[in-house]
């Protein structure tokens, strides 16, 4: 089983740069560089890559004038490429080695784009935006493939690829989830996912194929066989705004927009140790491939690493310590 403990940071946590800062909200984050670095998006439009030890910039800002705020971001599963969703409706692609935009693609969205993913070959890319439409894209060319997908969704929050990368998975506003065929561009089921007066605000789908959701105020686990089961592992006094999976499939984080972020067992569907208190803003989350460290940002354009220490062993300690390792400061 799995347990958790960490080495508290003694010290006040150390600013680490303060030069060339996002102007606004970090969006979204991950790992890239085997973990050694990370890249952040802002709704200023621009996209940042800094080392995780030190928190330096590496290389310039990537930016596409005009873009507008971007609310959405991606790595390939290769990591050698990014795709970004912005305000204008369209989809950005940029080449990690060297920081420049490989691609622009054609405005296919009328509205601000919420959520890309890949496919699991790299192929593809599907976006879901506030439109309410899913469109699938040719990675080589930039193009759509095939139609795009009117969800029953007023705004899409979520898409994500099946591990097979034969079913697209839809959330938005309302509380149902929708099982897409990818090829036939139909839906398979729709999913009542949580209460009425809720919506699904962000997915992540293991390879065991189980899917947890982010709701307004729960994390739910439904299964993927589209017969609309599913389980609700724990409340919040806010909505979920980011949920992550560590690669190995031992634990699962939830940050919420109470400023708060729970770690689960999704072998167990059981909690471990405390939540961790993020400072105001939280918005985003990400786990390293490592499955040691988290990432976590939003409003005040700090990016904090949180030191996990897993290890496999026999108990989970329910009274694990989890502190914040370093944070990365982006603004004065």
């Amino acid at each position: 089983m799995l347990s958790i403990s960490a080495q508290p940071h003694t010290q006040k946590p150390t600013c680490l740069d303060y030069k060339e800062m996002h102007s606004a909200t970090i969006s979204c984050l991950d790992f890239l560089d085997e973990d050694r670095c990370i890249i952040t998006c802002s709704e200023d439009g621009s996209i940042r890559v800094r080392k995780v030890d030190t928190g330096k910039f590496v290389g310039d800002p990537w930016v596409d004038i005009g873009s507008g705020a971007i609310h959405a971001m991606a790595v390939s599963p290769d990591y050698s490429q990014v795709v970004t969703g912005s305000q204008d409706g369209r989809i950005r692609l940029w080449t990690v080695a060297t920081g420049k935009m490989a691609g622009r693609w054609k405005q296919a969205h009328s509205l601000t784009i919420l959520s890309v993913c890949w496919s699991p070959d790299g192929l593809h890319v599907a976006s879901g935006s506030e439109d309410g439409t899913a469109i699938i894209w040719d990675t080589k060319q930039g193009d759509i493939m095939g139609r795009p997908i009117r969800t029953n969704h007023r705004h899409v929050y979520a898409v994500r690829y099946s591990p097979d990368g034969a079913m697209l998975l839809t959330s938005g506003y309302n509380n149902t989830i929708t099982f897409w065929d990818v090829r036939k561009r139909v839906a398979l089921s729709f999913v009542e996912a949580c209460h009425l007066s809720q919506q699904v605000h962000c997915i992540t789908w293991t390879s065991y194929d189980r899917i947890f959701l982010g709701c307004s105020n729960e994390i739910v686990q439904a299964t993927a066989n589209t017969q609309g089961k599913v389980a609700r592992l724990g409340r919040s006094t806010g909505p979920i705004c980011a949920i992550a999976l560590s690669q190995d499939g031992l634990f699962l984080a939830a940050a919420s927009l109470d400023n708060t972020i729970s770690l689960w067992n999704p072998t167990t569907n059981k909690s471990i140790g405390r939540p961790l208190g993020h400072p105001n803003g939280l918005r985003c989350a990400a786990l390293a491939r490592n499955s040691r460290l988290l990432a976590t940002s939003g409003v005040n354009r700090n990016v904090y690493i949180w030191d996990l220490q897993v290890s496999c062993q026999v108990t989970i300690s329910p009274n694990a310590i989890i502190g914040a390792l370093m944070f990365i400061t982006c603004c004065m």
